[in-house]
């Protein structure tokens, strides 16, 4: 057990160093002539209509004003570039979106803005009287590495999680074969990580390439909130009813009939394993990944939280990734710790007393943290 804590403690450190960058503010040099800046994407609609539509840059070639255009998706370096304007110019982060035009000392964001300078020969005025801003390095992103693990570490206590390693654990414990009880348990919980990972993955890679669209950028901090706000109030709701021993009227758990499922599904696992099947580990290893899926409804919420606030504050899809499996690595440490006590100690009904009884303290720990998540975004963020 110490030889895994060691070498966890390890992958952090090297994961968190990692993260660190060290660069100082510094100005990047004009390489071509142009009197503005735009910023568009492929995938914004709105950028399309400026265009094509409103044929915005043929009106501004005519009133002699040369623009240097990015779109987002043509090169990777054009996000980074992208940052650089925005800290240079100021804009809030909730006007960084696109389309916007940069010229002078000055921006325009959205197609009605940039239409009305066009159309009042604000752009061009700007651009002859007024010298494009020296672009200075953005610095990195003020993500917190220590608020995302502990959304990953609510995540991981969830008693939602616990609770069908604790029976699954227990079945194991009716076996003969105690021998390939650790082996089989952490083929489990590999399972729940590689498939949360996965699916995780797949969300933040389409939600990143969308993150500068003005309705992603307006949106996310509320449905932040949003979730924040329900989730407070659910794990407040059942730290009361737990206090009063009321397990019945816990409301954030799997319904019933996916909690007898998973029970059925694991029953049948443990006749397997008993029969001495050879294919017992990609059995094991499938019920896990069916099993993440069926949790998801339980510890989803917190799990998108984390990805819409990873989406907000990474500006690297690799940084972004690497967080990614960091939070899911704390997500399945409690799935660990309990596996190695439970193999340990021989007692699983010990350690399933022990989470009842803790568990008004876990849901009140977990009602703090989305409650600070949600004081943060609506007084910092909005």
């Amino acid at each position: 057990m110490k030889r895994i804590i060691y070498w966890i403690t390890i992958f952090l450190l090297m994961t968190g160093l990692s993260l660190i960058r060290f660069s100082p503010l510094t100005i990047s040099a004009a390489e071509e002539t142009y009197d503005a800046v735009y910023f568009g994407s492929i995938y914004c609609s709105v950028c399309q209509n400026l265009e094509d539509t409103d044929l915005a840059f043929e009106r501004l070639e005519s009133q002699g004003v040369i623009v240097k255009k990015y779109i987002l998706e043509d090169d990777t370096k054009n996000t980074e570039t992208f940052r650089n304007y925005q800290f240079t110019f100021d804009v809030p982060a909730n006007e960084g979106l696109v389309p916007i035009l940069f010229v002078g000392d000055t921006y325009f964001a959205g197609r009605e803005a940039i239409n009305n300078a066009i159309d009042s020969f604000e752009i061009r005025d700007i651009s002859q009287s007024i010298p494009m801003l020296d672009i200075m390095v953005a610095p990195p992103s003020s993500f917190s590495l220590v608020y995302f693990v502990l959304l990953g570490f609510v995540d991981g206590v969830n008693p939602c999680a616990i609770a069908m390693l604790l029976l699954f654990i227990s079945l194991l414990g009716f076996t003969k074969k105690k021998e390939i009880l650790l082996p089989v348990a952490f083929t489990f919980i590999s399972a729940i990580f590689i498939s949360y990972f996965l699916f995780g993955t797949i969300l933040y890679q389409y939600l990143f390439q969308l993150r500068f669209l003005s309705f992603l950028v307006k949106t996310i901090p509320w449905i932040i909130i949003g979730i924040s706000g329900v989730l407070f109030l659910l794990n407040f709701y059942d730290f009361v009813v737990s206090m009063l021993q009321k397990y019945n009227l816990i409301k954030n758990q799997l319904p019933k009939g996916i909690q007898k499922f998973n029970r059925r599904l694991m029953e049948k696992f443990t006749q397997k394993m008993d029969e001495g099947s050879k294919m017992i580990y990609v059995i094991t290893f499938t019920i896990g990944i069916i099993i993440s899926f069926t949790e998801f409804l339980c510890t989803g919420q917190a799990y998108l939280t984390a990805i819409l606030h990873l989406i907000h504050f990474s500006e690297n899809i690799g940084r972004g990734l690497i967080l990614l499996a960091i939070y899911n690595l704390i997500f399945v440490l409690p799935l660990i710790i309990i596996t190695l006590l439970a193999y340990k100690t021989q007692s699983i009904q010990s350690i399933s007393i022990f989470m009842r009884e803790k568990l008004h303290w876990i849901k009140l720990f977990n009602a703090l943290v989305f409650l600070a998540i949600l004081i943060y975004y609506l007084f910092f963020m909005i």
